[in-house]
C-alpha cells in the first residue's frame, strides 16, 4: 500500500504528503472494503509469496483507482483529459521526446513547462466570458460549460509557452474554481443565480469599487489567513492540514478570520462581490 499510494496524489488533502498514518488508514479502508474477497482470492489464485504479492498489488491498485475516480479532483482531472483529447487544438507530446505524455497547443514541439503555476492561475481567471452551468441535481456540478473550459485550457497552455502535465492543468483549474471540491450548496433562485454568475466586467459601475475595496481587505490579511480564506467552508480537519495547526488552534484561527471579515467588509449591497474578489485574490496570490 505504501508503494502504490504514491501513484495517487488526488487522494491527498492539499498540503499533505503520504505519512505512515495515512498509509495505515488506506490499508484499513482497503481491508474493510475488500478483505473477504482478497482473502478468498489469495487462497484460491496464488501459489506462493511472489504470486500473492502480484495479486495484492494489482488488487490494491484497482481499489485506489476506484477511490481516486470518486473524488472531486479525480473527476476534474478526467474532465480535463476528455476535453484535451476531444479538441484538435491540443496535442499530446509523443513518446521519446522531451515532455512525453504532456499536452501542448498543436504545432511545433515545445519544451516542458517547469515554472510556478501561479501566473497560469491568473491567466485562467483573466479569460473572459466564462459561463457557469446552473445545477441543482444530486450529481457533481460541472465547473463551467465545456466551451469555457476549453478557452481556459487554451489560454493557460499559451501562457505557459510549453507543455503541461494533466496534473498541472488540474492544479490550475482547482485554484480557478476553488469551490469545485466542496459540497454543492442548495439550489439558488433565478435572480440570485444570475447575480452570482454575472462577470464583473459586465458591470463597470461597480467593478472599480469592488476591486479597490477587495485589495484593501486582502492587504490586511496575514499569509495564513489568505491561505485559509478559500477553504472556510471546509471541515475543520481540512483546515488543520492547510494551516499546519492542531484542532483548537485551527478553530481559533477560523473564528478570528471570520470576525475580521465581518469587520473589514461592510454589510452593504457590494459585500458579496467584495468577498468573492478577496477570495479570488487569495487564490491567485496565496
Amino acid at each position: 500500500m505504501g508503494e502504490e499510494v504514491q501513484r495517487f496524489p488526488v487522494l491527498l488533502t492539499p498540503g499533505t504528503g503520504w505519512t505512515t498514518d495515512l498509509v495505515a488508514e488506506w490499508t484499513q479502508e482497503f481491508f474493510a472494503a475488500k478483505g473477504k474477497a482478497v482473502t478468498a482470492g489469495v487462497l484460491a489464485q496464488t501459489a506462493g509469496l511472489d504470486s500473492m504479492s502480484r495479486y495484492l498489488r494489482k488488487t490494491i491498485r484497482h481499489f485506489l483507482v476506484d477511490a481516486a475516480r470518486r473524488t472531486d479532483i479525480g473527476a476534474i482531472r478526467r474532465k480535463i483529459e476528455d476535453l484535451l483529447a476531444a479538441t484538435p487544438e491540443f496535442t499530446l507530446v509523443p513518446p521519446r521526446t522531451p515532455g512525453a505524455g504532456r499536452w501542448q497547443l498543436a504545432g511545433p514541439l515545445q519544451s516542458p513547462f517547469g515554472g510556478d503555476v501561479g501566473p497560469l492561475v491568473a491567466t485562467a481567471y483573466a479569460v473572459p466570458g466564462v459561463q457557469a452551468v446552473r445545477w441543482s441535481g444530486k450529481r457533481r456540478a460541472p465547473l463551467a460549460r465545456d466551451e469555457s473550459l476549453v478557452d481556459i485550457l487554451r489560454a493557460v497552455l499559451r501562457a505557459a509557452g510549453g507543455s503541461l502535465e494533466v496534473a498541472q492543468l488540474t492544479a490550475v483549474l482547482l485554484r480557478r474554481f476553488p469551490a469545485a471540491v466542496e459540497h454543492a450548496d442548495a439550489a439558488l433562485d433565478e435572480l440570485t443565480f444570475e447575480a452570482a454568475v454575472a462577470p464583473l466586467e459586465d458591470r463597470p459601475d461597480v467593478m472599480v469599487e469592488v476591486s479597490d475595496r477587495a485589495a484593501e481587505v486582502y492587504e490586511q490579511l496575514s499569509p495564513s489567513q489568505r491561505a485559509l480564506l478559500p477553504h472556510l467552508g471546509k471541515p475543520i480537519e481540512d483546515q488543520e492540514q492547510i494551516l499546519g495547526l492542531g484542532r483548537s488552534q485551527a478553530y481559533a484561527a477560523r473564528g478570528k478570520l471570520t470576525a475580521l471579515l465581518v469587520e473589514l467588509v461592510p454589510d452593504d449591497e457590494l459585500r458579496a462581490e467584495v468577498t468573492l474578489e478577496v477570495v479570488r485574490l487569495c487564490v491567485v496570490n496565496p
